[in-house]
């Protein structure tokens, strides 16, 4: 029985040897899906690494083009799920500090200034999560974000009932002080940059 050889070449020179005639082709459809060429660049070269690292699964049953924009069309919608992701949660994010904590005011994010101050403001929220302890972060994260009950919150966690609910209480203090603090600093950063 004889061993088949991979249809891209067994080294990275081999694959970019057959790559290459295709490389515009690919890099034009990078463009048509992202738009930008910052994220058309960041889309082509991952698409190209996926290439090469499942280089053996190329069987030539499709045009070696096809294969390479059906990877780059794969990257990209998932790259626009996980973005989409990140979006839904920080925006469930706002919806519970501007509501259940009162730290963020209601904005209307429609002009600029009001849109760039909202992402500034959801960063740095962001940021203030991230620096809680992981037991009182990943129960606001649960009851806040996913809008789980506190039976279900404990039972995941593997704690009480009363545990998970002090945890809540404690962790949306700690994350209200935090926004707060660096809210405050912000503001009187701001205020001696325009002196």
């Amino acid at each position: 029985m004889t061993e088949s050889r991979p249809l891209l070449g067994e080294s990275r020179a081999q694959f970019e040897s057959a790559v290459r005639p295709v490389l515009p082709r690919l890099y034009r459809f990078c463009i048509s899906l992202c738009g930008a060429r910052d994220q058309a660049d960041d889309l082509f070269q991952n698409a190209l690494l996926k290439a090469y690292l499942n280089a053996a699964s190329f069987e030539g049953r499709a045009d070696l083009g096809v294969w390479l924009c059906g990877i780059a069309r794969h990257e990209y919608l998932e790259a626009y799920r996980t973005e989409a992701r990140r979006r839904g949660l920080l925006e469930r994010l706002v919806d519970v500090c501007t509501d259940a904590l009162g730290i963020l005011p209601r904005a209307d994010a429609s002009s600029p200034e009001a849109a760039a101050i909202l992402s500034q403001d959801t960063e740095v929220l962001l940021a203030c999560l991230q620096e809680l302890p992981e037991e009182f972060r990943t129960v606001v994260v649960l009851c806040d974000i996913e809008e789980l009950g506190y039976d279900s919150v404990a039972e995941l966690l593997g704690i009480p009932k009363g545990t998970a609910k002090s945890r809540h209480a404690r962790g949306r203090a700690r994350l209200r002080d935090a926004y707060e603090r660096v809210a405050a600093q912000l503001v009187v950063a701001a205020r001696e940059g325009s002196t």
